[in-house]
């Protein structure tokens, strides 16, 4: 099986980018909040953080394990075909 790779140059200079900004802004973020006294806040962050965002990574590996597949592919296998938002109830 082929591994995935970028489409092109210019894929790769956005991704690296989004990278370098995201871990920018996690090592910052606590560190100017919590200099400016907003020690906390950063603390009630980290806890709602995990709290919110420890399911939705549970969700993410039990969709990747039961698919095999990526995100995008995961969606169009787990999908419901007749219903394009299966968690919707339909309108009676």
């Amino acid at each position: 099986m082929e591994r995935e790779k970028l489409g092109s140059r210019l894929g790769f200079i956005f991704l690296a980018a989004a990278c370098a900004i995201g871990l920018g802004n996690i090592w910052r973020f606590p560190y100017i909040t919590g200099t400016n006294g907003g020690a906390c806040f950063v603390l009630l962050y980290l806890i709602f953080l995990a709290i919110l965002g420890y399911p939705a990574l549970i969700m993410e590996l039990a969709m990747g394990r039961a698919s095999q597949k990526n995100m995008v592919g995961a969606y169009r296998v787990l999908k419901n075909p007749k219903h394009p938002f299966p968690w919707e109830k339909p309108a009676l």
